[in-house]
């Protein structure tokens, strides 16, 4: 164990779309002196702000604000080591768990960890989304878990939805976890105190763990493709898929001479497509990615609707089942 005082460290939940990438972006930006290490599965689902970066080196990043972000990989146990070895030593951790990830395994892993200090967990809730998605069985349950856990939820996208439906939101929130702090916000614009300030207690969870596993399993797709796009096209082609798509994002060059990128995410029936803005990428072409249940058959939805951007220039196709559960 080490002689510094425990690592302050934060897990941040939400459903796939809730809007995490925008709030560990402006959490970042806005640090206040603060040196915080991010945990991420992939940096590739964390587009850092391109002025933010001083440096790149394997697996890490290191911003010009003093902040970090590293990609854990499939060991939580060894990410956590590498936390601890950072140097400088940060004064927080913030791991970002993944959209269909149960937290209160990866809170339990902090736990567990002497020099780590285990704030809490943190659940960002899609105020636009979640309501619909908890009517699906499938998500339910997940759903569910991720603000029953929570310490504090944070209602995010609150400017896209009326003041009576936010209400009900709120209520049905309560309802499931009555003893969390409600903090209400739009593009994931909140302070740091509320990830690692002093509203977050003891954790709520017991020490084994949630009380059942989740059975469920999404599958994956993905494709690769050469040449540019048009940006009405994919906008199009996006916006018409099925709501069982419950995620689809990607990054695409324009199909003109000045090969700009653009950047594409749909969450429910929300579909934004925009210049994008984040650090360089070497993408000659597109890439996009999409999650839905398992048994969907995304190559067999996804595969003939996305052949007329580009039928001919399709590199790879590739579809996996993806299980509900925390990297260990």
């Amino acid at each position: 164990m080490s002689s510094l005082p425990p690592l302050s460290t934060t897990v941040l939940a939400g459903f796939l779309g809730s809007g995490k990438t925008t709030l560990v972006n402006h959490v970042l930006r806005h640090a206040g002196g603060k040196k915080i290490l991010v945990l991420v599965n992939d940096f590739g689902d964390l587009p850092i702000d391109e002025d933010l970066i001083q440096s790149q080196d394997g697996a890490t990043l290191t911003l010009a604000n003093g902040c970090a972000c590293c990609s854990m990989g499939g060991d939580l146990y060894q990410a956590f080591v590498a936390a601890l070895d950072f140097t400088p030593r940060p004064d927080h951790l913030l791991i970002e768990a993944s959209g269909v990830a149960e937290p209160v395994r990866i809170a339990n892993f902090a736990r567990a960890e002497p020099d780590l200090s285990l704030n809490g967990i943190v659940t960002l809730v899609d105020a636009l989304n979640f309501s619909h998605s908890r009517e699906d069985d499938r998500l339910s349950a997940i759903l569910e878990e991720q603000v029953r856990s929570a310490h504090t939820l944070i209602v995010n996208k609150c400017d896209l939805v009326g003041q009576e439906r936010l209400d009900q939101l709120k209520m049905d929130l309560s309802a499931l976890n009555p003893h969390a702090l409600l903090v209400a916000t739009e593009q994931g614009q909140v302070g740091g105190n509320i990830l690692f300030g002093e509203t977050l207690t003891e954790p709520l969870m017991q020490e084994g763990g949630s009380d059942h596993q989740h059975e469920a399993m999404f599958e994956r797709w993905s494709v690769q493709m050469e040449g540019g796009l048009e940006p009405k096209n994919v906008r199009s082609l996006v916006s018409s898929l099925d709501r069982a798509v419950y995620r689809l994002k990607g990054l695409f060059r324009e199909q003109d001479a000045s090969g700009r990128l653009w950047s594409v995410q749909k969450v429910g029936d929300q579909t934004d497509v925009r210049l994008y803005r984040g650090r360089e990428i070497n993408i000659p072409g597109a890439r996009f990615v999409a999650i839905a249940p398992k048994g969907t058959d995304l190559p067999a939805m996804l595969d003939p609707a996305f052949e007329p951007l580009k039928p001919d220039q399709t590199r790879s196709v590739k579809s996996e089942a993806l299980q509900v559960v925390a990297p260990s």
